[in-house]
């Protein structure tokens, strides 16, 4: 048996960056890290906290927002740098963990003239002296460049040496902080200009105490954008820790699983529903997903149903009309599911890559049981279609672990393991989440939800039938999932369905209606100057505070409108889709919801086999007579702002993955690359990462047999990195939490409801794909406006637009950015330029 590993602690401090951390940690040393919070209560006394670090060879205190003076900022960090000699550990220090330690021991912290977030500066440091300490973590260390998020900086006295003094006397420590010594810096020359935001001469970036075994680090060692050298500064850190330990007789200390310390990976869903089902007595039921009656037949008490997969290929030989698809084979507008790759044939874009391949259309959304929930509420809503209307079914999804568990559960119980590989989709979810969804996944109390409508947060219908159109190959998958015996029944309906599309397509693209000259008697409600100018301000103080290092802000459009029927806002949607073609474009009429979105933004994709890939997107330029080409685009994008709004977001995403995937499982292949799209250039990122897969060959030892069982069991899917990533790090900030807690406030507590959530699917072959639902139109029906001038309801659609806020913003280029990509939405009816 092999021999457990050290134990290393690291105490978060609530940060989006902390996985990547542990990451780098588990992959560069040969030790398994448990992590903490900085307010656990169970750690609260002292004795707690010294019987939990009797397990530990050392300790890592992490980044974090917030300020090192604020108990519920630091927590129980500062207690890690009071241990008396009898329960003291090597500690590392990282960025709000450096500026505890540098406090702790008579240091000052002050704000940053320039604060550097997503910045990546050189670093001058103690291995580059011509006489070297042999206790330095940086001995060996060559070249480092490193990426920084701080607002703010600590004072050890490092101003008040002279010029003439600098270069011998930076690597002492100072009157005011004796036990301190500086072993980095970033250093600038401020005559030089820059356009990065760095007005500060002398940061500190890296101390060791005197005496104690206390080392840390302004800088993020663990960031994308900081070179491989940072990897020999934690070996480093980690032969210092031995050494000492080994001086104390702490090497040999028991390694035993720790009282309170996690791990990297949170248990599945799957595994977490498991947890409940031995305290349910059989009273947790699953309501029945499909829109057959003969469903309930085969189906289990638990809610298991043993479904089949039936297709039929329809080919054509030209380019496929995906609104003439729709028109054709559907005539009920009550519901409708269209996600569709809308720029699939456009000519006008760069890479194939940023076309998409594949369009989805549910069909018989009005005959499929629906799912609603209201975040904060508990209870899962399903809604099942009769003759007379619908039978609704509800469930406390406490008896699950969740929403999340619930629809783990719900799903894996309707697994498809054979079926079409050339089709993404099979059959399953599909359906839109709400931003206040992802505000409840990661803790934030709305402040909207003091409302007094029901409109759901995550609206799921269970589509048994669609079509699934391949735009590269020019084919359509006719599909089907039904219980065992239905062949007949499913070939019959897609024989009748082929025959439907083999008479549309003959026909030319359905015409699509012009609604800007069209009168609708429409009022637009878009956001004052001033007021959006004053929230940036805002950001921007939080943001130099140290309370976040990027906030994603966002304001709405109102368009009120006597535009009532329907099939209008169909007709809006396909001219939207021909303004702006999108990858990502969608149409979604489900329950009290509609939206239409133009979205260029993919979130998030899995398959089968348990990769999956987000596709972070940060990084504007519009197409004008000014930036017509790429190259011209590349040219304005690659400037600090630009690429630090999307390195931080990268970062962030990473954090994400690394919680399903674990240590080691996240790479980036594709970083900071500009695409070419119709009206616009984007900057994005590709970032991916391998979910565990569990044992799948057979075992003969039975122990080891039943343990490889569970885990199949209890898996990680694509579904755990969904919920571990809401709500789109593209459209809160970094780090999330508090990011999200801050545009709370500056938002007014404003709901952004569809926008800024996600549309996509979740298939019964264990795949799915979302995006981020931004370049879009939303209404719901119990949202109308009375217009008693003229004695009648009109419909309120909201449009949102924003943009990530950092130091080097300006409030007026700011609001450019939310007009320019508002009025891109808003032109159909405004008549203004896209």
């Amino acid at each position: 048996m092999l021999a457990p590993k050290p134990l290393v602690l690291f105490i978060d401090a609530y940060d989006s960056f902390s996985n990547n951390i542990i990451s780098l940690i588990e992959t560069t040393l040969d030790v398994s890290v448990r992590t903490v919070k900085i307010d656990d209560y169970q750690l609260k006394t002292d004795s707690e906290l010294h019987k939990e670090l009797q397990h530990y060879v050392a300790v890592v205190c992490g980044p974090g927002p917030g300020h090192p003076e604020k108990e519920e900022d630091i927590g129980i960090v500062r207690k890690i740098w009071k241990l008396n000699e009898d329960h003291v550990l090597p500690v590392l220090g990282i960025c709000l963990g450096f500026q505890s330690l540098c406090l702790e021991f008579g240091g000052k912290i002050n704000r940053l003239a320039g604060p550097q977030h997503g910045m990546i500066r050189d670093i001058t440091h103690s291995g580059e002296r011509p006489v070297k300490s042999s206790r330095s973590i940086f001995s060996g260390v060559g070249h480092l460049s490193a990426t920084l998020y701080q607002s703010l900086c600590a004072d050890i006295g490092q101003d008040r040496i002279s010029e003439s003094d600098w270069e011998t006397s930076k690597w002492k420590a100072t009157e005011d902080c004796p036990e301190i010594i500086p072993i980095a810096w970033a250093e600038s020359d401020l005559r030089k200009s820059s356009d990065s935001g760095v007005k500060d001469a002398r940061v500190l970036v890296g101390v060791q105490h005197k005496t104690k075994p206390f080392w840390a680090l302004q800088y993020h060692p663990e960031s994308i954008c900081t070179n491989d050298e940072s990897k020999r500064v934690i070996k480093n850190w980690f032969e210092a820790v031995k050494d000492w330990n080994r001086d104390r007789d702490r090497d040999s200390a028991e390694i035993v699983e720790p009282l309170h310390g996690k791990a990297l990976t949170r248990k599945s869903l799957l595994h977490q529903s498991e947890q409940f089902r031995p305290t349910l007595n059989g009273s947790a039921t699953f309501p029945y997903g499909e829109h057959f009656n003969s469903a309930a037949e085969d189906a289990t008490l638990d809610g298991s149903c043993k479904l089949e997969y039936f297709s039929e290929i329809f080919r054509h030989d030209k380019n496929i009309s995906v609104a003439a698809v729709v028109e054709a084979t559907q005539h009920d507008l009550s519901s409708r599911i269209v996600l569709e790759s809308s720029n699939a044939y456009e000519q006008s874009v760069g890479a194939a890559d940023v076309r998409g391949r594949y369009s989805i259309i549910a069909m018989d959304v009005d005959q499929c049981v629906r799912f609603e929930y209201i975040a904060w509420s508990h209870i899962m809503a399903a809604f099942h279609p009769t003759e007379d209307g619908e039978t609704t079914h509800e469930t406390d999804l406490r008896q699950f672990g969740g929403v999340w568990p619930f629809l783990a559960q719900y799903t894996e119980k309707r697994r498809v393991t054979k079926g079409n590989s050339d089709s993404p989709f099979w059959g399953g979810f599909m359906g839109f989440t709400t931003y206040e969804l992802g505000l409840e996944t990661i803790g934030v109390e709305s402040r909207s939800r003091q409302r007094s409508h029901d409109q759901p947060d995550l609206s799921f219908a269970w589509v048994t039938r669609s079509l699934v159109v391949d735009h590269v190959l020019n084919v359509i998958h006719i599909q089907e999932i039904a219980p065992h015996g239905a062949t007949q029944s499913s070939k019959a309906w897609m024989k009748e369905t082929a025959r439907i599309l083999r008479i549309a397509l003959q026909k030319p693209e359905p015409a699509i209606r012009d609604e800007s000259g069209t009168k609708h008697d429409t009022t637009f409600k878009v956001p004052a100057a001033s007021s959006y100018e004053s929230k940036v301000l805002k950001c921007q103080e939080y943001i130099r505070s140290g309370n976040s290092y990027e906030l994603c802000l966002t304001d709405q459009t109102t368009v009120t409108t006597h535009w009532r029927p329907m099939n209008s806002s169909w007709n809006l949607y396909k001219a939207l889709r021909k303004r702006q073609p999108a990858p990502f474009a969608s149409y979604i009429r489900l329950g009290t919801g509609e939206l239409i979105s133009s979205s260029p933004e993919r979130f998030l994709k899995w398959d089968a086999e348990g990769h999956c890939e987000l596709r972070p997107m940060k990084g504007t330029v519009r197409k004008s007579e000014e930036v017509d080409t790429l190259e011209k685009a590349k040219e304005l994008l690659d400037v600090p702002k630009e690429k630090a709004e999307n390195l931080m977001i990268v970062d962030l995403v990473r954090h994400d993955l690394h919680g399903v995937c674990g240590s080691g499982n996240v790479t980036v292949p594709r970083l900071m690359v500009v695409e070419e799209y119709k009206s616009v250039f984007q900057m994005i990122t590709v970032v991916q990462g391998s979910i565990p897969q569990p044992v799948t060959h057979k075992i003969e030892d039975e122990i080891l047999a039943e343990t490889a069982a569970m885990e199949r069991k209890t898996r990680y899917t694509g579904l755990d990195v969904l919920a571990a990533s809401l709500p789109p790090g593209s459209m809160t900030g970094a780090p999330k939490k508090r990011s999200c807690e801050i545009l709370q406030d500056i938002e007014k507590g404003k709901e952004r409801s569809l926008y800024s959530g996600v549309v996509g699917y979740l298939d019964v072959g264990g795949r799915g794909d979302w995006s981020v639902t931004i370049r879009s139109w939303f209404k719901w029906d119990d949202d109308i406006y009375y217009d008693e001038k003229h004695d009648c309801a009109m419909d309120v659609w909201k449009v949102g637009a924003g943009g990530a806020v950092t130091t080097l913003s300006t409030p007026e280029g700011e609001r450019e950015e939310m007009l320019t990509k508002l009025n891109g939405t808003l032109g159909l009816l405004q008549g203004t330029k896209k």
